[in-house]
């Protein structure tokens, strides 16, 4: 699967799911995330837990860069997170671990995500799924919902949540 996504510094999730909604957003709730990181030679990969117990092997390649980037990822769901853990720490170095909470809101084909990351703070990542259209298209979207989100200016992250410096960030309700 392929998407395009960026990622910003934002405080304010409430201006920005009041935009979302809108622009005609769906409001899918509240998820609950701890997501475990794999040393790999190629890519990224993590396992994200769930509060009701499931979780999802997630393998991902992109770059590490500010601008919206394009992502090629695939996804395995399992009820048995433990196992599965426990199979990928035998074979592979941990290499950290996430909290975070996410309100997911769903616009066309981008989803909102307005991320607590425990130790880290508050942020906005988008991900428009390439499907149906061509990257074109999405990264169209993908620019649509930016500057109607207000997120044009804000500070983009070029990298994932696990590799940003936790001594620089600052702390969630700031």
């Amino acid at each position: 699967m392929r998407n395009v996504e960026s990622k910003f510094r934002c405080a304010d999730h409430e201006r920005i799911a009041s935009r979302a909604i809108s622009l005609g957003a769906r409001d899918e709730g509240f998820l609950h995330q701890h997501d475990q990181f794999f040393s790999v030679p190629r890519g990224r990969l993590k396992l994200r837990t769930f509060k009701d117990g499931q979780s999802e092997l997630i393998s991902y390649d992109r770059d590490d860069i500010p601008e919206a980037r394009a992502s090629e990822y695939s996804v395995h769901r399992t009820s048995d997170a433990a196992t599965l853990g426990d199979v990928l720490s035998r074979a592979l170095a941990r290499t950290g671990t996430l909290e975070k909470t996410r309100h997911l809101l769903i616009y066309r084909m981008t989803r909102v995500h307005l991320d607590d990351v425990v130790g880290l703070g508050r942020f906005v990542e988008l991900e428009t799924v390439i499907q149906d259209q061509t990257e074109a298209e999405a990264t169209g979207e993908h620019d649509d919902v930016v500057g109607a989100l207000g997120l044009a200016d804000a500070e983009r992250i070029p990298v994932g949540y696990i590799d940003l410096p936790r001594e620089r960030i600052e702390p969630i309700g700031t």
